[in-house]
Formats: C-alpha cells, structure tokens, sequence
C-alpha cells in the first residue's frame, strides 16, 4: 500500500507515467471508491450536504471515465483505459486530499480575511497542479505533447464543471 501511495506522490510530480501502474481491475475499483470518498469530503467541505457531494462526485467520475473510454477506443488504445483510468483517480484522491484545507480556510465565503485568501490561492494552485498532472497522463495514455494533455484537461474541466452546475444547480 505505501508503494502506491509514493508512486501516485511520484505521479502527480510528473515523474512516473500512468503505465507503470499495474493494469489491474481490482486496483481500479479499490482507487474509484477512495476518488469518490475523497470527492464527497471534498464536497462536505465545501458546505454541500453528503448526499449532493456523493451525487457530484459520482457523476464526474462518470464522466471522466465515460470520455477516457470513448477517446481511448476511438484511437484503438483502449488496452490503456485500466492504467489511465487507475492513474487519473488515483491523482485525483491525492490532489482532493490536499485540497481539504485550503477548502477549510472557506476561499469562497463571504468573509474577505486573509486566510480565506490564502485559501483561494491554494486552492486556484491545486487546480493548476491538477490540469498538469492530468496532462502528464493524458500525455503517456494518447501518445500527445504535455500541452496538448494539458489543453484537453482543461477543456474537460470546464465542461465537467459547467455540466455538472446544470446538474445540481450553482453550488
């Protein structure tokens, strides 16, 4: 278990790629449970109720992995989809993990301190980290250039975040 754990630190460092994870469908279960968790605290942190944090959770995982499959099958890479999809949810728990306390200094509150601030940094910071390591992934699993990944990320980002908002409405 700690060799994983070092190996998504070591991924989200952009210094492995997502195929030295070992394609197993037992890991990507286990590592999909732990990014939803990991989502619904995220969510409880941000003031939303379990069940809604669940439920957002749920639907951007769903999402992601709905379009890693399809663009991987698309291409003919789809013996990818375990390792990539085990790699982004992994990255992904690690970076929710971290984004727990900045979410606890409340950047989004309506109080302007300097905590709720610094919050907002950190937390604008995770988001940029993250479109790189989902880059970085991206990259290794579609055979592309580190901007390219990165571009895709971001344009999933915005229209998960977009979707998802019509979903559950603006929270």
């Amino acid at each position: 278990m700690q060799a994983l754990i070092i190996f998504f630190v070591e991924l989200c460092l952009l210094r492995r790629p997502p195929q030295h994870l070992p394609a197993s469908e037992v890991l990507l279960g286990i590592v999909l449970v732990t990014d939803l968790f990991t989502g619904m605290l995220v969510g409880m942190t941000a003031s939303l109720s379990w069940l809604e944090s669940f439920l957002q959770s749920l639907v951007e995982i769903l999402l992601m992995m709905s379009a890693l499959y399809l663009a991987l099958r698309q291409l003919r890479l789809a013996t990818r989809f375990v390792q990539s999809a085990t790699a982004l949810l992994g990255s992904g728990t690690l970076l929710g993990l971290l984004a727990l306390l900045p979410l606890s200094l409340d950047p989004t509150g309506s109080d302007e301190t300097d905590l709720a601030a610094l919050g907002a940094f950190l937390l604008l910071s995770l988001v940029i980290w993250g479109i790189l390591v989902t880059g970085h992934i991206l990259r290794h699993s579609f055979s592309i250039t580190l901007g390219q990944g990165a571009a895709i990320a971001i344009a999933f980002e915005i229209f998960a975040v977009t979707f998802v908002t019509s979903l559950f409405g603006g929270a």
